[in-house]
């Protein structure tokens, strides 16, 4: 006789009480990039995890400072600012000593490693090396910098530290699985760690390291050892984005432990979203109407002032989709913003427009080269631009330049050039606000408008004092190759920078 069907598989629920989830951060440092590492303690606030732990590098470092006084301040500072963001978390995190937390003791040159330890120990124990356990698993987190603190010959971790942790995995021999963390993986090739290998192979174990900024997965005696990635660590081998062929990309690696032993998986950050992708506009469903913005952050101040939808397009579908980009789409190192000038630099296709919004990367060599987010609106003015920035459109973002063309639309509609630059100067102010990092290219009137020459003047003089903000004006090779002229400029100006 035949079992009767049934709506569900024959596997069984995956709820084995002693299986559990941990985190483990990568790299931050070594030439950060602002913002990953952030979404990074958001995503493990999502994903709940029992706790996070670190492979080091968490900080930039000490080096280069002229005396100790300013070591102490600069570790500080870095200090004060990586655990303001660790604070986020709702769950544990567990450090782990990385050549940036305590830098590297070069012989003859002490005094980065001497303060950065000292600082270390102040902030998190007199231990640089420990262990704990959980759920009956065994956690040993070792100091690859205990070594090279000047002594020669220089080894990563130090003859006391093998010691010790040979002693405390005796000590729990029993445990359910053993994973160790370090920061450099340098030492698996020397007689001392094939010799600590030897000791310990007759257990389940894993090995967690860092310091390389890319993915790498190693198995050496029948055991895993990962090298995991950045969350906001400098790109390797030129690479300006995620990319998978050299293993670089943002990311958390997510561990399940099991009565099998660990499952791995690592989660890009670009991947790892809010429950609220996108939202209705109205409490009625899904019906087609434009995605929702959000009006709790109107200021009541009659400076700013929502859009139309006479522009060729749907202005609040539009606008929704840019803020969908803060977690979904890219995140931007370049921002331009404002006018229709802006908008068809972009091509009128992408985000959001009647046409479904073409890919972020344009085949263009500027668009190309830079993750770019178009906030060009074809027909906004001064105040409309403001009310957009204010409601949200970079929340999330980080870019490093933002180039901006805004009030010519106010010129042409008969506003004295005092207002207009006025105007400009309050959106100047909005985008210091919201990219406090971002260097703004503020460009003058790209085309022929009344009252365009007082209000160039006005806007020079204006920007001159500030120090984050740059006035351009491109109207001339603009009026004379349209927006080749703009590609051409901050591309050879990126060149220069080196972005």
């Amino acid at each position: 006789m035949t079992s009767p069907a049934l709506p569900y598989t024959n596997k069984p629920h995956l709820d084995n009480p002693l299986d559990f989830h941990f985190a483990v951060i990568p790299d931050r440092s070594g030439g950060e990039r602002k913002g990953p590492f952030a979404e990074a303690m958001k995503a493990l606030n999502r994903l709940r995890p029992e706790f996070a732990i670190s492979v080091g590098d968490l900080i930039e470092g000490g080096y280069g400072c002229p005396n100790e006084e300013a070591t102490e301040k600069r570790l500080q500072a870095q200090w004060d600012e990586l655990e303001a963001l660790i604070a986020t978390l709702d769950m544990r995190f567990y450090y782990v000593v990385g050549n940036h937390d305590i830098n590297l003791g070069w012989p003859g040159n002490r005094l980065a490693h001497d303060v950065s330890k000292r600082i270390w120990q102040q902030r998190h124990g007199k231990r640089t090396y420990y262990n704990f356990l959980h759920k009956q698993c065994h956690f040993i987190c070792l100091d690859s910098m205990d070594g090279r603190d000047g002594r020669l010959p220089l080894q990563g971790i130090s003859d006391e530290q093998y010691a010790w942790a040979r002693q405390v995995i005796h000590d729990h021999q029993d445990a359910r699985w053993t994973f160790i963390f370090m920061h450099m993986p340098i030492d698996w090739t020397s007689d001392k760690w094939l010799a600590f290998e030897r000791d310990i192979n007759s257990l389940n174990y894993t090995v967690f390291c860092g310091d390389w900024h890319n993915h790498v997965k190693a198995v050496r005696h029948g055991k895993n050892y990962y090298m995991v990635g950045t969350a906001g660590g400098c790109f390797n081998r030129g690479i300006i984005r995620d990319d998978l062929r050299y293993g670089i990309m943002d990311s958390i690696t997510w561990v399940t432990v099991t009565a099998d032993g660990p499952v791995v998986a690592n989660l890009q950050l670009s991947g790892i979203f809010g429950d609220e992708v996108q939202r209705c506009a109205t409490s009625k469903g899904w019906i087609e109407t434009p995605l929702d913005y959000p009006d709790h952050l109107t200021v009541a101040d009659g400076l700013d002032a929502e859009g139309g939808d006479d522009r060729g397009y749907d202005w609040h579908f539009r606008h929704a989709m840019i803020l969908r980009n803060g977690d979904f789409v890219i995140k931007p190192d370049v921002v331009i913003a404002g006018d229709g000038i802006i908008h068809r630099w972009g091509s009128l296709d992408w985000y959001g427009d009647r046409a479904y919004p073409r890919p972020p990367e344009l085949d263009t060599p500027f668009f190309n080269q830079h993750r770019v987010l178009n906030m060009g609106f074809i027909g906004d003015r001064n105040e409309n631009l403001l009310w957009r920035i204010r409601h949200g459109e970079l929340e999330g973002t980080f870019p490093h330049t933002i180039i901006l063309h805004i009030g010519s639309e106010n010129l042409l509609a008969g506003e004295s050039p005092d207002a207009v630059v006025e105007g400009i100067l309050r959106n100047v102010r909005a985008l210091h606000a919201a990219c406090p990092d971002a260097m703004l290219a503020v460009l003058a009137p790209l085309m022929p408008v009344p009252n365009d020459k007082t209000a160039k003047a006005l806007l020079k003089q204006a920007l001159a004092a500030d120090a984050k903000a740059e006035y351009l004006d491109l109207s001339l090779p603009y009026q004379q190759n349209g927006v080749k002229a703009l590609e051409d400029f901050f591309l050879e100006r990126s060149g220069r920078r080196g972005d």
